[in-house]
């Protein structure tokens, strides 16, 4: 049995996690790992991979969608008895219409995928496996949805081993992708992880995270580590306990959060563990800084809350992003032009700034579809969060997209620094200025 799985080019770099551990969950059958989402160009030779592949897994991202398509129907052309498998979290929030939409492919796993895809490359009959999409006939069958993997401790660690962008850099990753934990149980309004990865929060033991690391060291030669969870810093002294080991076993890699801590779930003993084991930055979800449009996104935490940990984490000499969200619920041209002043006056080291995207079982995709003031402009997976050619997903009527599109510009311009200035895309420039 011989498995290609393949990670489409995305917006952001960085080794797709996911694949890592579905490697392991394959390691009966002979796989390989196609990445075009951090290694560029032979991308027809690269697929001739593909041949002779029994199985063909592709991970989807709601923003890698379309290069996904493209690749199965070029797949399917040089591979036309492959069975060609989709999963990633674009399958979780919204596998049935992908399926129905999607000819190119014959089934799809959500949920997490380690026991799914496993049970797919066994043979095992498609009635029988949960989290699993496929045809029959005419019609898309929905299999029941697997349980939530309890203790992921149990995982084994990823395999990068496979990739060809690992592969050609002498099997080094510099910066290693790692997972400590998996689940949120927030409620914020415009979040799908709660869907995609699950509401309870399952977490590793800091022995077992050492391990992985002290594997990254010795296998991938890695001096750096990113920590890729949602909800790293919940419980803080989990997280303390984890720096403590870090400094204690001589760890010595730098490394980053930044998908977001909240800014709520830090205090200055934390940080300080964090500085000292080697953390050197920080992102926090901040979102909006106008208290009306803050509370309606249900973050559980406050404004004060964020100011606080921005002062906290700069004292303590590590770099601080924020991320910023144009045009949430209650929003408004001049509300998000607010923001931007009070992000200024926190002095974050740099701020990412996306436009809002409704995703399917969140609550704002629930607002978006009944509430009367709000015009749908495109199908929700035509929106990026980012990118210099922004498509707002809808309007409203105290927000048109004119402004939304003006608001994303603006705010990415105001706090690129100056080197970020120079290398900006003149059709980025262009079209704040030609929108006023």
């Amino acid at each position: 049995m011989k498995i290609v799985l393949i990670d489409p080019k995305g917006l952001t770099s960085g080794l797709n996690s996911g694949l890592g551990y579905l490697s392991s969950a394959l390691e009966d059958f002979e796989v390989e790992t196609l990445d075009f989402n951090n290694m560029y160009g032979n991308e027809k030779k690269r697929l001739e991979l593909a041949k002779n592949a029994d199985i063909i897994g592709i991970s989807i991202k709601s923003f890698t969608l379309n290069n996904a398509v493209k690749l199965a129907s070029e797949l399917r052309n040089i591979n036309k008895n492959a069975l060609i498998v989709a999963g990633g979290p674009h399958i979780t929030i919204d596998g049935h219409n992908f399926m129905k939409e999607n000819g190119s492919f014959d089934m799809s796993v959500f949920g997490e995928g380690e026991k799914n895809i496993a049970d797919v490359a066994s043979g095992k009959d498609k009635k029988k496996i949960n989290g699993l999409l496929y045809r029959d006939g005419g019609k898309i069958v929905c299999n029941a949805k697997n349980p939530w993997i309890e203790d992921i401790n149990k995982l084994p660690f990823p395999d990068y081993s496979i990739f060809d962008s690992v592969k050609a850099k002498s099997g080094i990753i510099e910066d290693y992708p790692l997972v400590t934990s998996r689940g949120c149980p927030y409620q914020c309004t415009y979040c799908s992880v709660g869907t995609v990865i699950g509401k309870k929060w399952r977490t590793r033991s800091p022995e077992n995270i050492i391990k992985e690391l002290e594997s990254a060291k010795n296998k991938y030669s890695s001096k750096k580590f990113r920590i890729l969870d949602d909800d790293f810093t919940l419980d803080m002294k989990r997280a303390k306990e984890l720096c403590q080991m870090m400094i204690d076993e001589k760890i010595s890699m730098h490394w980053s959060c930044p998908n977001g801590i909240r800014a709520d779930r830090l205090d200055e003993e934390l940080i300080s563990l964090m500085k000292d084991s080697g953390c050197y930055s920080i992102s926090l979800g901040i979102e909006s800084l106008v208290p009306d449009v803050f509370e309606r996104i249900t973050k559980g935490e406050k404004i004060e809350d964020i100011k606080h940990a921005v002062s906290m984490i700069k004292n303590a000499d590590i770099g601080v992003n924020g991320f910023f969200i144009i045009g949430l619920p209650g929003s408004t041209y001049k509300k998000d032009r607010e923001t931007m002043k009070e992000a200024k006056k926190l002095k974050l080291d740099s701020a990412s700034w996306g436009i809002l995207v409704p995703y399917p079982g969140t609550k704002i995709w629930k607002w978006v579809n009944s509430d009367k003031s709000v015009h749908i402009l495109r199908d929700w997976k035509e929106g990026f969060h980012v990118g210099f050619k922004p498509k707002p997903v809808f309007e409203t009527d105290d927000y048109k997209v004119k402004e939304r599109v003006k608001a994303y510009r603006l705010a990415n311009l105001m706090f690129m620094g100056r080197k970020g200035l120079a290398s900006a895309s003149k059709l980025f420039f262009k079209g704040l200025v030609k929108r006023g």
